[in-house]
């Protein structure tokens, strides 16, 4: 990969990092994607793609009340991540689709993994697909104040609601390789 001279500080100063969602929505939401869609060519770019959605709609997360980095913000955004991670391994047990509901799962919070990445390890973003992928994810998000908490808690909980039914509860059509 080519290297660049833009150093983390160029890319997006963490303090301007806008609120991202909490993981579980991400996770539950692309592993809904890798439950439905069938041809892969498509789930995994629409898992991917979910991020800077689900990105988009106003809410609040561990960097609305805790800023990047610290012990408080480490802290929630670890019990987030297992507890995606464990919920989306519940949902996707027995389902004959379970390889595509966990890959879209964790392609769809990527760009958070590699968020985390560049701030525990900033000369990573010498390389500028890194800082691309970065500046982009920087500049989608949703900014709350922590007392728009209400608002902001509201949308990721109907956003899990939706994403446990389709994993779980939707009809979903069958093809003959579900057969």
């Amino acid at each position: 990969m080519q290297e660049t001279g833009v150093s983390h500080a160029e890319m997006v100063p963490l303090k301007e990092v806008k609120s991202k969602m909490l993981s579980t929505p991400h996770v539950l939401v692309g592993g809904a994607i890798g439950r439905h869609v069938r041809a892969p060519y498509l789930a995994l770019p629409l898992a991917l793609v979910s991020h800077f959605a689900l990105d988009a709609i106003p809410h609040v997360d561990t960097v609305t009340f805790f800023g990047i980095g610290g012990a408080k913000s480490n802290f929630t955004t670890t019990v987030d991540g297992v507890a995606a991670a464990a919920l989306l391994l519940f949902l996707a047990r027995g389902q004959k689709r379970w390889r595509w509901i966990l890959a879209c799962g964790f392609l769809a919070i990527t760009m958070d993994i590699l968020a985390m990445v560049l701030v525990w390890f900033p000369h990573a973003s010498r390389l500028s697909v890194l800082a691309w992928l970065y500046r982009l994810h920087a500049f989608v998000g949703a900014d709350m104040r922590p007392s728009d908490w209400p608002l902001g808690m509201a949308t990721q909980i109907l956003i899990l609601g939706l994403a446990v039914f389709f994993l779980r509860f939707a009809p979903r059509k069958m093809s003959r390789q579900d057969a």
